[in-house]
């Protein structure tokens, strides 16, 4: 048992070790690499344990992994699906050790397809539970690039996407490329109009946001708010933020989804408020 343990300590120190390579070398990748790389290890691993080695490793995985996530920060979803998937890749290794080759295959593959898709959609699902909504907006009233006047809650019969981001929100310049792809996809669709809508900060002036945002020539119309208003009014106070309006009403009021792996991604929203 001795050798199992230093084994399974051997397998805790490569985790951690996948842990800060995918964060160094691979930050993108995230939980989509360390998730499935992990768990296959452990899966693999599992295979030579007795049921009471099994019990100790996962009790002591789960630890570990819990204190990661409150390290980084605390992320309801990646301490779902390790808490749920710890215990059960143990036992399943376990119990599928002298089965056919084809159990083995089916569950590695289907620890790849959590890792890439079910991080991504388990975070939307919790994020945007209450996103869909129907209620009155505000009174919407921007500040066009040509410095002309728009109002957008007095629009009739067409879908409008804002994307609110701020001249400090790096996460907000990270989603413009993805943006400005599913604009492109709209353009001619005289039903949908989209725009990214900076609310200023303290020190910012519009020239200032206007000439921040000028210099990646994106084809998305901008818009400018006079002040934060309106995301007071709308009930939010981070960005990036998605507000979808039609016909004056709020129907969407959550965190921008832009990822195709997403089933409830940007897209998707959009389509269904133009089939009603």
């Amino acid at each position: 048992m001795k050798k199992k343990l230093l084994l399974f300590f051997g397998v805790t120190i490569y985790y951690v070790l996948i842990v800060y390579l995918v964060n160094v070398f691979f930050r993108g990748g995230g939980h989509a690499v360390i998730f499935p790389v992990f768990m296959i290890s452990a899966f693999f691993f599992s295979m030579f344990l007795s049921k009471k080695e099994i019990l100790i490793s996962f009790s002591l995985l789960w630890g570990i992994t819990i204190l990661q996530s409150f390290n980084q920060g605390v992320k309801l979803n990646n301490i779902i699906i390790y808490v749920i998937f710890i215990p059960l890749t143990f036992w399943l290794g376990y119990y599928l050790k002298n089965k056919n080759i084809f159990s083995k295959v089916f569950y590695v593959a289907f620890l790849i397809f959590i890792g890439i898709y079910g991080f991504p959609n388990l975070w939307a699902t919790i994020y945007n539970a209450n996103a869909r909504q129907h209620n009155k907006a505000p009174i919407m009233l921007f500040e066009t690039e040509a410095k002309n006047k728009i109002r957008l809650d007095t629009i009739k019969n067409k879908v409008i996407v804002l994307d609110y981001w701020t001249t400090s929100c790096g996460n907000c310049f990270k989603g413009f490329p993805d943006y400005e792809k599913l604009f492109l996809e709209y353009q001619n669709n005289l039903n949908v109009e989209m725009y990214a809508v900076n609310i200023p900060l303290k020190r910012d002036t519009i020239n200032q946001a206007r000439s921040k945002i000028s210099k990646y020539n994106y084809q998305f119309p901008v818009l400018y708010a006079a002040s934060d208003e309106n995301p007071k009014s709308l009930g939010f106070n981070g960005v990036p933020h998605l507000i979808i309006l039609k016909d004056g009403i709020v129907r969407f009021n959550g965190s921008i989804i832009l990822d195709k792996k997403v089933v409830n991604n940007l897209k998707a929203e959009i389509e269904i408020l133009l089939k009603e």
